[in-house]
């Protein structure tokens, strides 16, 4: 094995991590959300996700989180990250955004950084592991 350059993780500790986050995030009555805020930590805009919120495979390791709808934005901004909540609204991770069409392990891919007032606000993916 080549001396890794980062923390590598087998896929079972992913698995289990993953999955005691995914717990954790869906823990409490409601659906967990997504707040998508700027690089001032404005609130643009929030979406709420499926309940569970989303799944982690079971050969990677890796969790998806998936929306139930696209949010409506609350006001206008740049998106900078989004922070994932439980449906009591507690903050258990902030990853960043980026605007695109595929998935990026690590952030969340928005159909667009430019929120504007009123306007949709799609999350295309959000892959972590």
């Amino acid at each position: 094995m080549a001396v890794p350059s980062v923390a590598t993780y087998s896929a079972q500790a992913k698995i289990d991590a993953h999955t005691a986050f995914l717990a954790l995030v869906d823990a409490g009555a409601g659906n967990a959300t997504l707040k998508i805020r700027n690089s001032s930590d404005a609130l643009l805009c929030t979406i709420t996700l499926t309940d569970p919120a989303g799944t982690v495979n079971g050969t990677t390791g890796q969790l998806t989180l998936t929306q139930s709808a696209a949010g409506t934005a609350s006001t206008t901004g740049t998106a900078a990250y989004a922070e994932v909540c439980s449906p009591a609204g507690t903050v258990h991770l902030a990853i960043p955004a980026q605007q695109g069409t595929a998935a990026v392990s690590g952030k969340i891919v928005l159909n667009t950084l430019s929120i504007v007032a009123s306007g949709p606000v799609d999350m295309l993916s959000c892959v972590i592991g």
